[in-house]
């Protein structure tokens, strides 16, 4: 059935279990849980955070796609608070319902664009961790790939902010923004981005400004073609139960770039096919967005289809809940009496326990943190690239 096939495709894009290599943390390292998107701006972001504080972990979600499985990994560090960076569009507010169900504080720190997220994350970090961060500026393209890769590593070097910018950026109203009053600034780019990084520059003349060129290799060519081949195959699952006919042209451009960019990497034009990855990556991305929307609206009108999917989103927590030690007893029942209620086609039913779930699940949590909390571990890598 469809709304049977369409669960699986949205689900199965993730795997249904948590990851196996852990290290041991003390619970006291695990109070903040930062939920991003991996999409690269946002990641550099949340790594960065993650690598100038502590009792922080970075939890990381497939752009556009919502995975139960994400929340049981959050939940498996019993935080206080979950701080979610990117807009609703890159990390889906299913995970602010999770999260803000089971009584854990939510904050969203976003803007329209990878740009304006950005200058939100600058204001709302260094008050909130209160980071020292020195007198310097490091400039790099929100697209770029290996120069968000570079810039990560030089600002936790530094101890410096990152700023985001493309073509139309205008820096000096972003300085008067954030109250920035410095001269030092550090430009990092690679030669796909170097009309921009030179608009940037002009801006600059009257500063001090060093310009960290990052080489164009086989091996980041590939990578930037392996990131648009991810995408692509996530859109195009998605697609399968998607309606919008915009998804499918847009797929169509994606795959002809993608194609385009292993010729120009099998042809040693490593700059070429590195600019036509991350275009195929930024098509394949908007057709997950309208794909998502789709989809969602399917959902919301078919109540069995929603239903199931409550189940899977709570059987996820469960799941990692009752690993750790929690009870989850009356969950369980309650849980075997929606799927009863369900198949007898009771939906009114149905919809009434599933409120008295999620009232027996959020008890469940809060009573058994403590228990969770002596079992925490964190992911190998938490402070990793980009």
């Amino acid at each position: 059935m469809l709304w049977k096939k369409m669960l699986s495709v949205i689900f199965g894009l993730i795997i249904l279990t948590l990851p196996l290599t852990f290290t041991p943390v003390n619970a006291a390292d695990t109070t903040i849980v930062i939920l991003v998107s991996n999409n690269e701006a946002d990641c550099a972001l949340a790594n960065y955070i993650a690598n100038l504080t502590v009792n922080v972990v970075v939890v990381k979600t497939p752009w556009g796609v919502y995975n139960p499985n994400i929340t049981a990994e959050i939940i498996s560090y019993a935080p206080e608070e979950v701080i979610i960076i990117g807009g609703p569009v890159a990390v889906p507010e299913e995970y602010v319902e999770d999260l803000q169900s089971l009584g854990i504080s939510v904050e969203r720190w976003w803007g329209e664009n990878r740009y304006e997220t950005d200058l939100a994350v600058i204001k709302n970090a260094t008050v909130k961790f209160q980071l020292q961060l020195q007198n310097r500026v490091i400039l790099v393209a929100g697209t770029d790939l290996a120069g968000l890769e570079k810039a990560l590593q030089l600002a936790i070097q530094e101890k410096a902010i990152i700023i985001l910018v493309n073509q139309t950026t205008n820096i000096t109203g972003i300085m008067e923004r954030l109250k920035i009053r410095t001269g030092n600034f550090i430009i990092v780019g690679t030669p796909i981005m170097n009309q921009t990084m030179l608009r940037i520059q002009e801006q600059l003349k009257k500063c001090n400004c060093i310009k960290i060129q990052v080489n164009m290799t086989a091996e980041r060519a590939l990578e930037a073609i392996q990131t648009a081949e991810e995408k692509i195959s996530a859109a195009k699952e998605l697609y399968e139960n998607a309606t919008n006919p915009a998804i499918e042209n847009l797929l169509k451009i994606a795959e002809k770039q993608l194609e385009d960019a292993k010729d120009a990497y099998n042809t040693g034009k490593y700059g070429l096919a590195y600019g036509l990855a991350i275009a195929a990556k930024s098509k394949a991305e908007m057709a997950i967005k309208l794909a998502g929307e789709d989809i969602r609206k399917m959902i919301r009108n078919n109540t069995k289809m929603r239903l199931e999917r409550e189940i899977i989103r709570v059987e996820a927590q469960i799941r990692v809940m009752e690993r750790l030690g929690v009870n989850v007893t009356g969950v369980l029942q309650l849980i075997e009496a929606i799927k009863a209620a369900i198949r007898n086609g009771d939906y009114d039913t149905a919809q009434e326990l599933m409120i008295k779930l999620r009232e027996e699940l959020m008890a469940c949590y809060i009573n058994g943190k403590e228990i969770i909390k002596k079992k925490i571990h964190m992911p190998v890598g938490k402070k990793g690239r980009p």
